[in-house]
């Protein structure tokens, strides 16, 4: 009988391409809470759980429907910390040239193209926010995976660019 591969608890990846040694760890005053929707929770190409493991103070959780739901309930009550969606679209606010006054607490939905239209469509307290959107200085570098536009980039690159607006 065959065994199961190895793999790290860390990334979840088999042990023999885990990634985590290659991680650095990034202290930042922007909370960052991503909502990932299901399909993406195993695929091995994804980079919302990269993200969440070089974030301290990340918050990575699973599902669709997260209106009324304890941890989106959690991102919108820091007062200190007002909650704001990264996601392009109508009445999107340029992150670079009209940054929020002080620290936020960061929405990111995580998924292909049209599962996060999916779950901002699908979540009235999410289309509420205020939205916040960049355009990435180059095209995307995560040949992995093909984004459907030269604008599109990567949940961790999405992170990379807007964190380092916001720090």
């Amino acid at each position: 009988p065959r065994l199961p591969r190895a793999v790290c608890r860390r990334c979840l990846r088999p042990v023999s391409v885990c990634y985590c040694r290659h991680l650095t760890s990034l202290e930042t005053q922007t909370r960052v809470v991503l909502l990932q929707h299901p399909r993406e929770r195993h695929v091995a190409i994804g980079t919302a759980r990269m993200a969440s493991l070089c974030l301290p103070g990340a918050e990575l959780h699973v599902g669709v429907k997260w209106d009324g739901s304890p941890e989106l309930a959690r991102a919108l009550s820091d007062p200190a910390r007002p909650a704001v969606l990264l996601y392009p679209g109508e009445g999107a606010i340029d992150v670079a040239k009209h940054p929020p006054p002080g620290p936020v607490t960061l929405i990111v939905v995580d998924g292909t193209w049209w599962q996060a239209r999916k779950l901002v469509r699908a979540n009235l307290e999410l289309a509420r926010l205020p939205r916040y959107a960049f355009t990435p200085p180059a095209p995307s570098e995560y040949r992995i995976r093909r984004e459907p536009h030269e604008t599109y980039v990567s949940t961790l690159e999405a992170l990379v660019h807007v964190l380092g607006v916001l720090e």
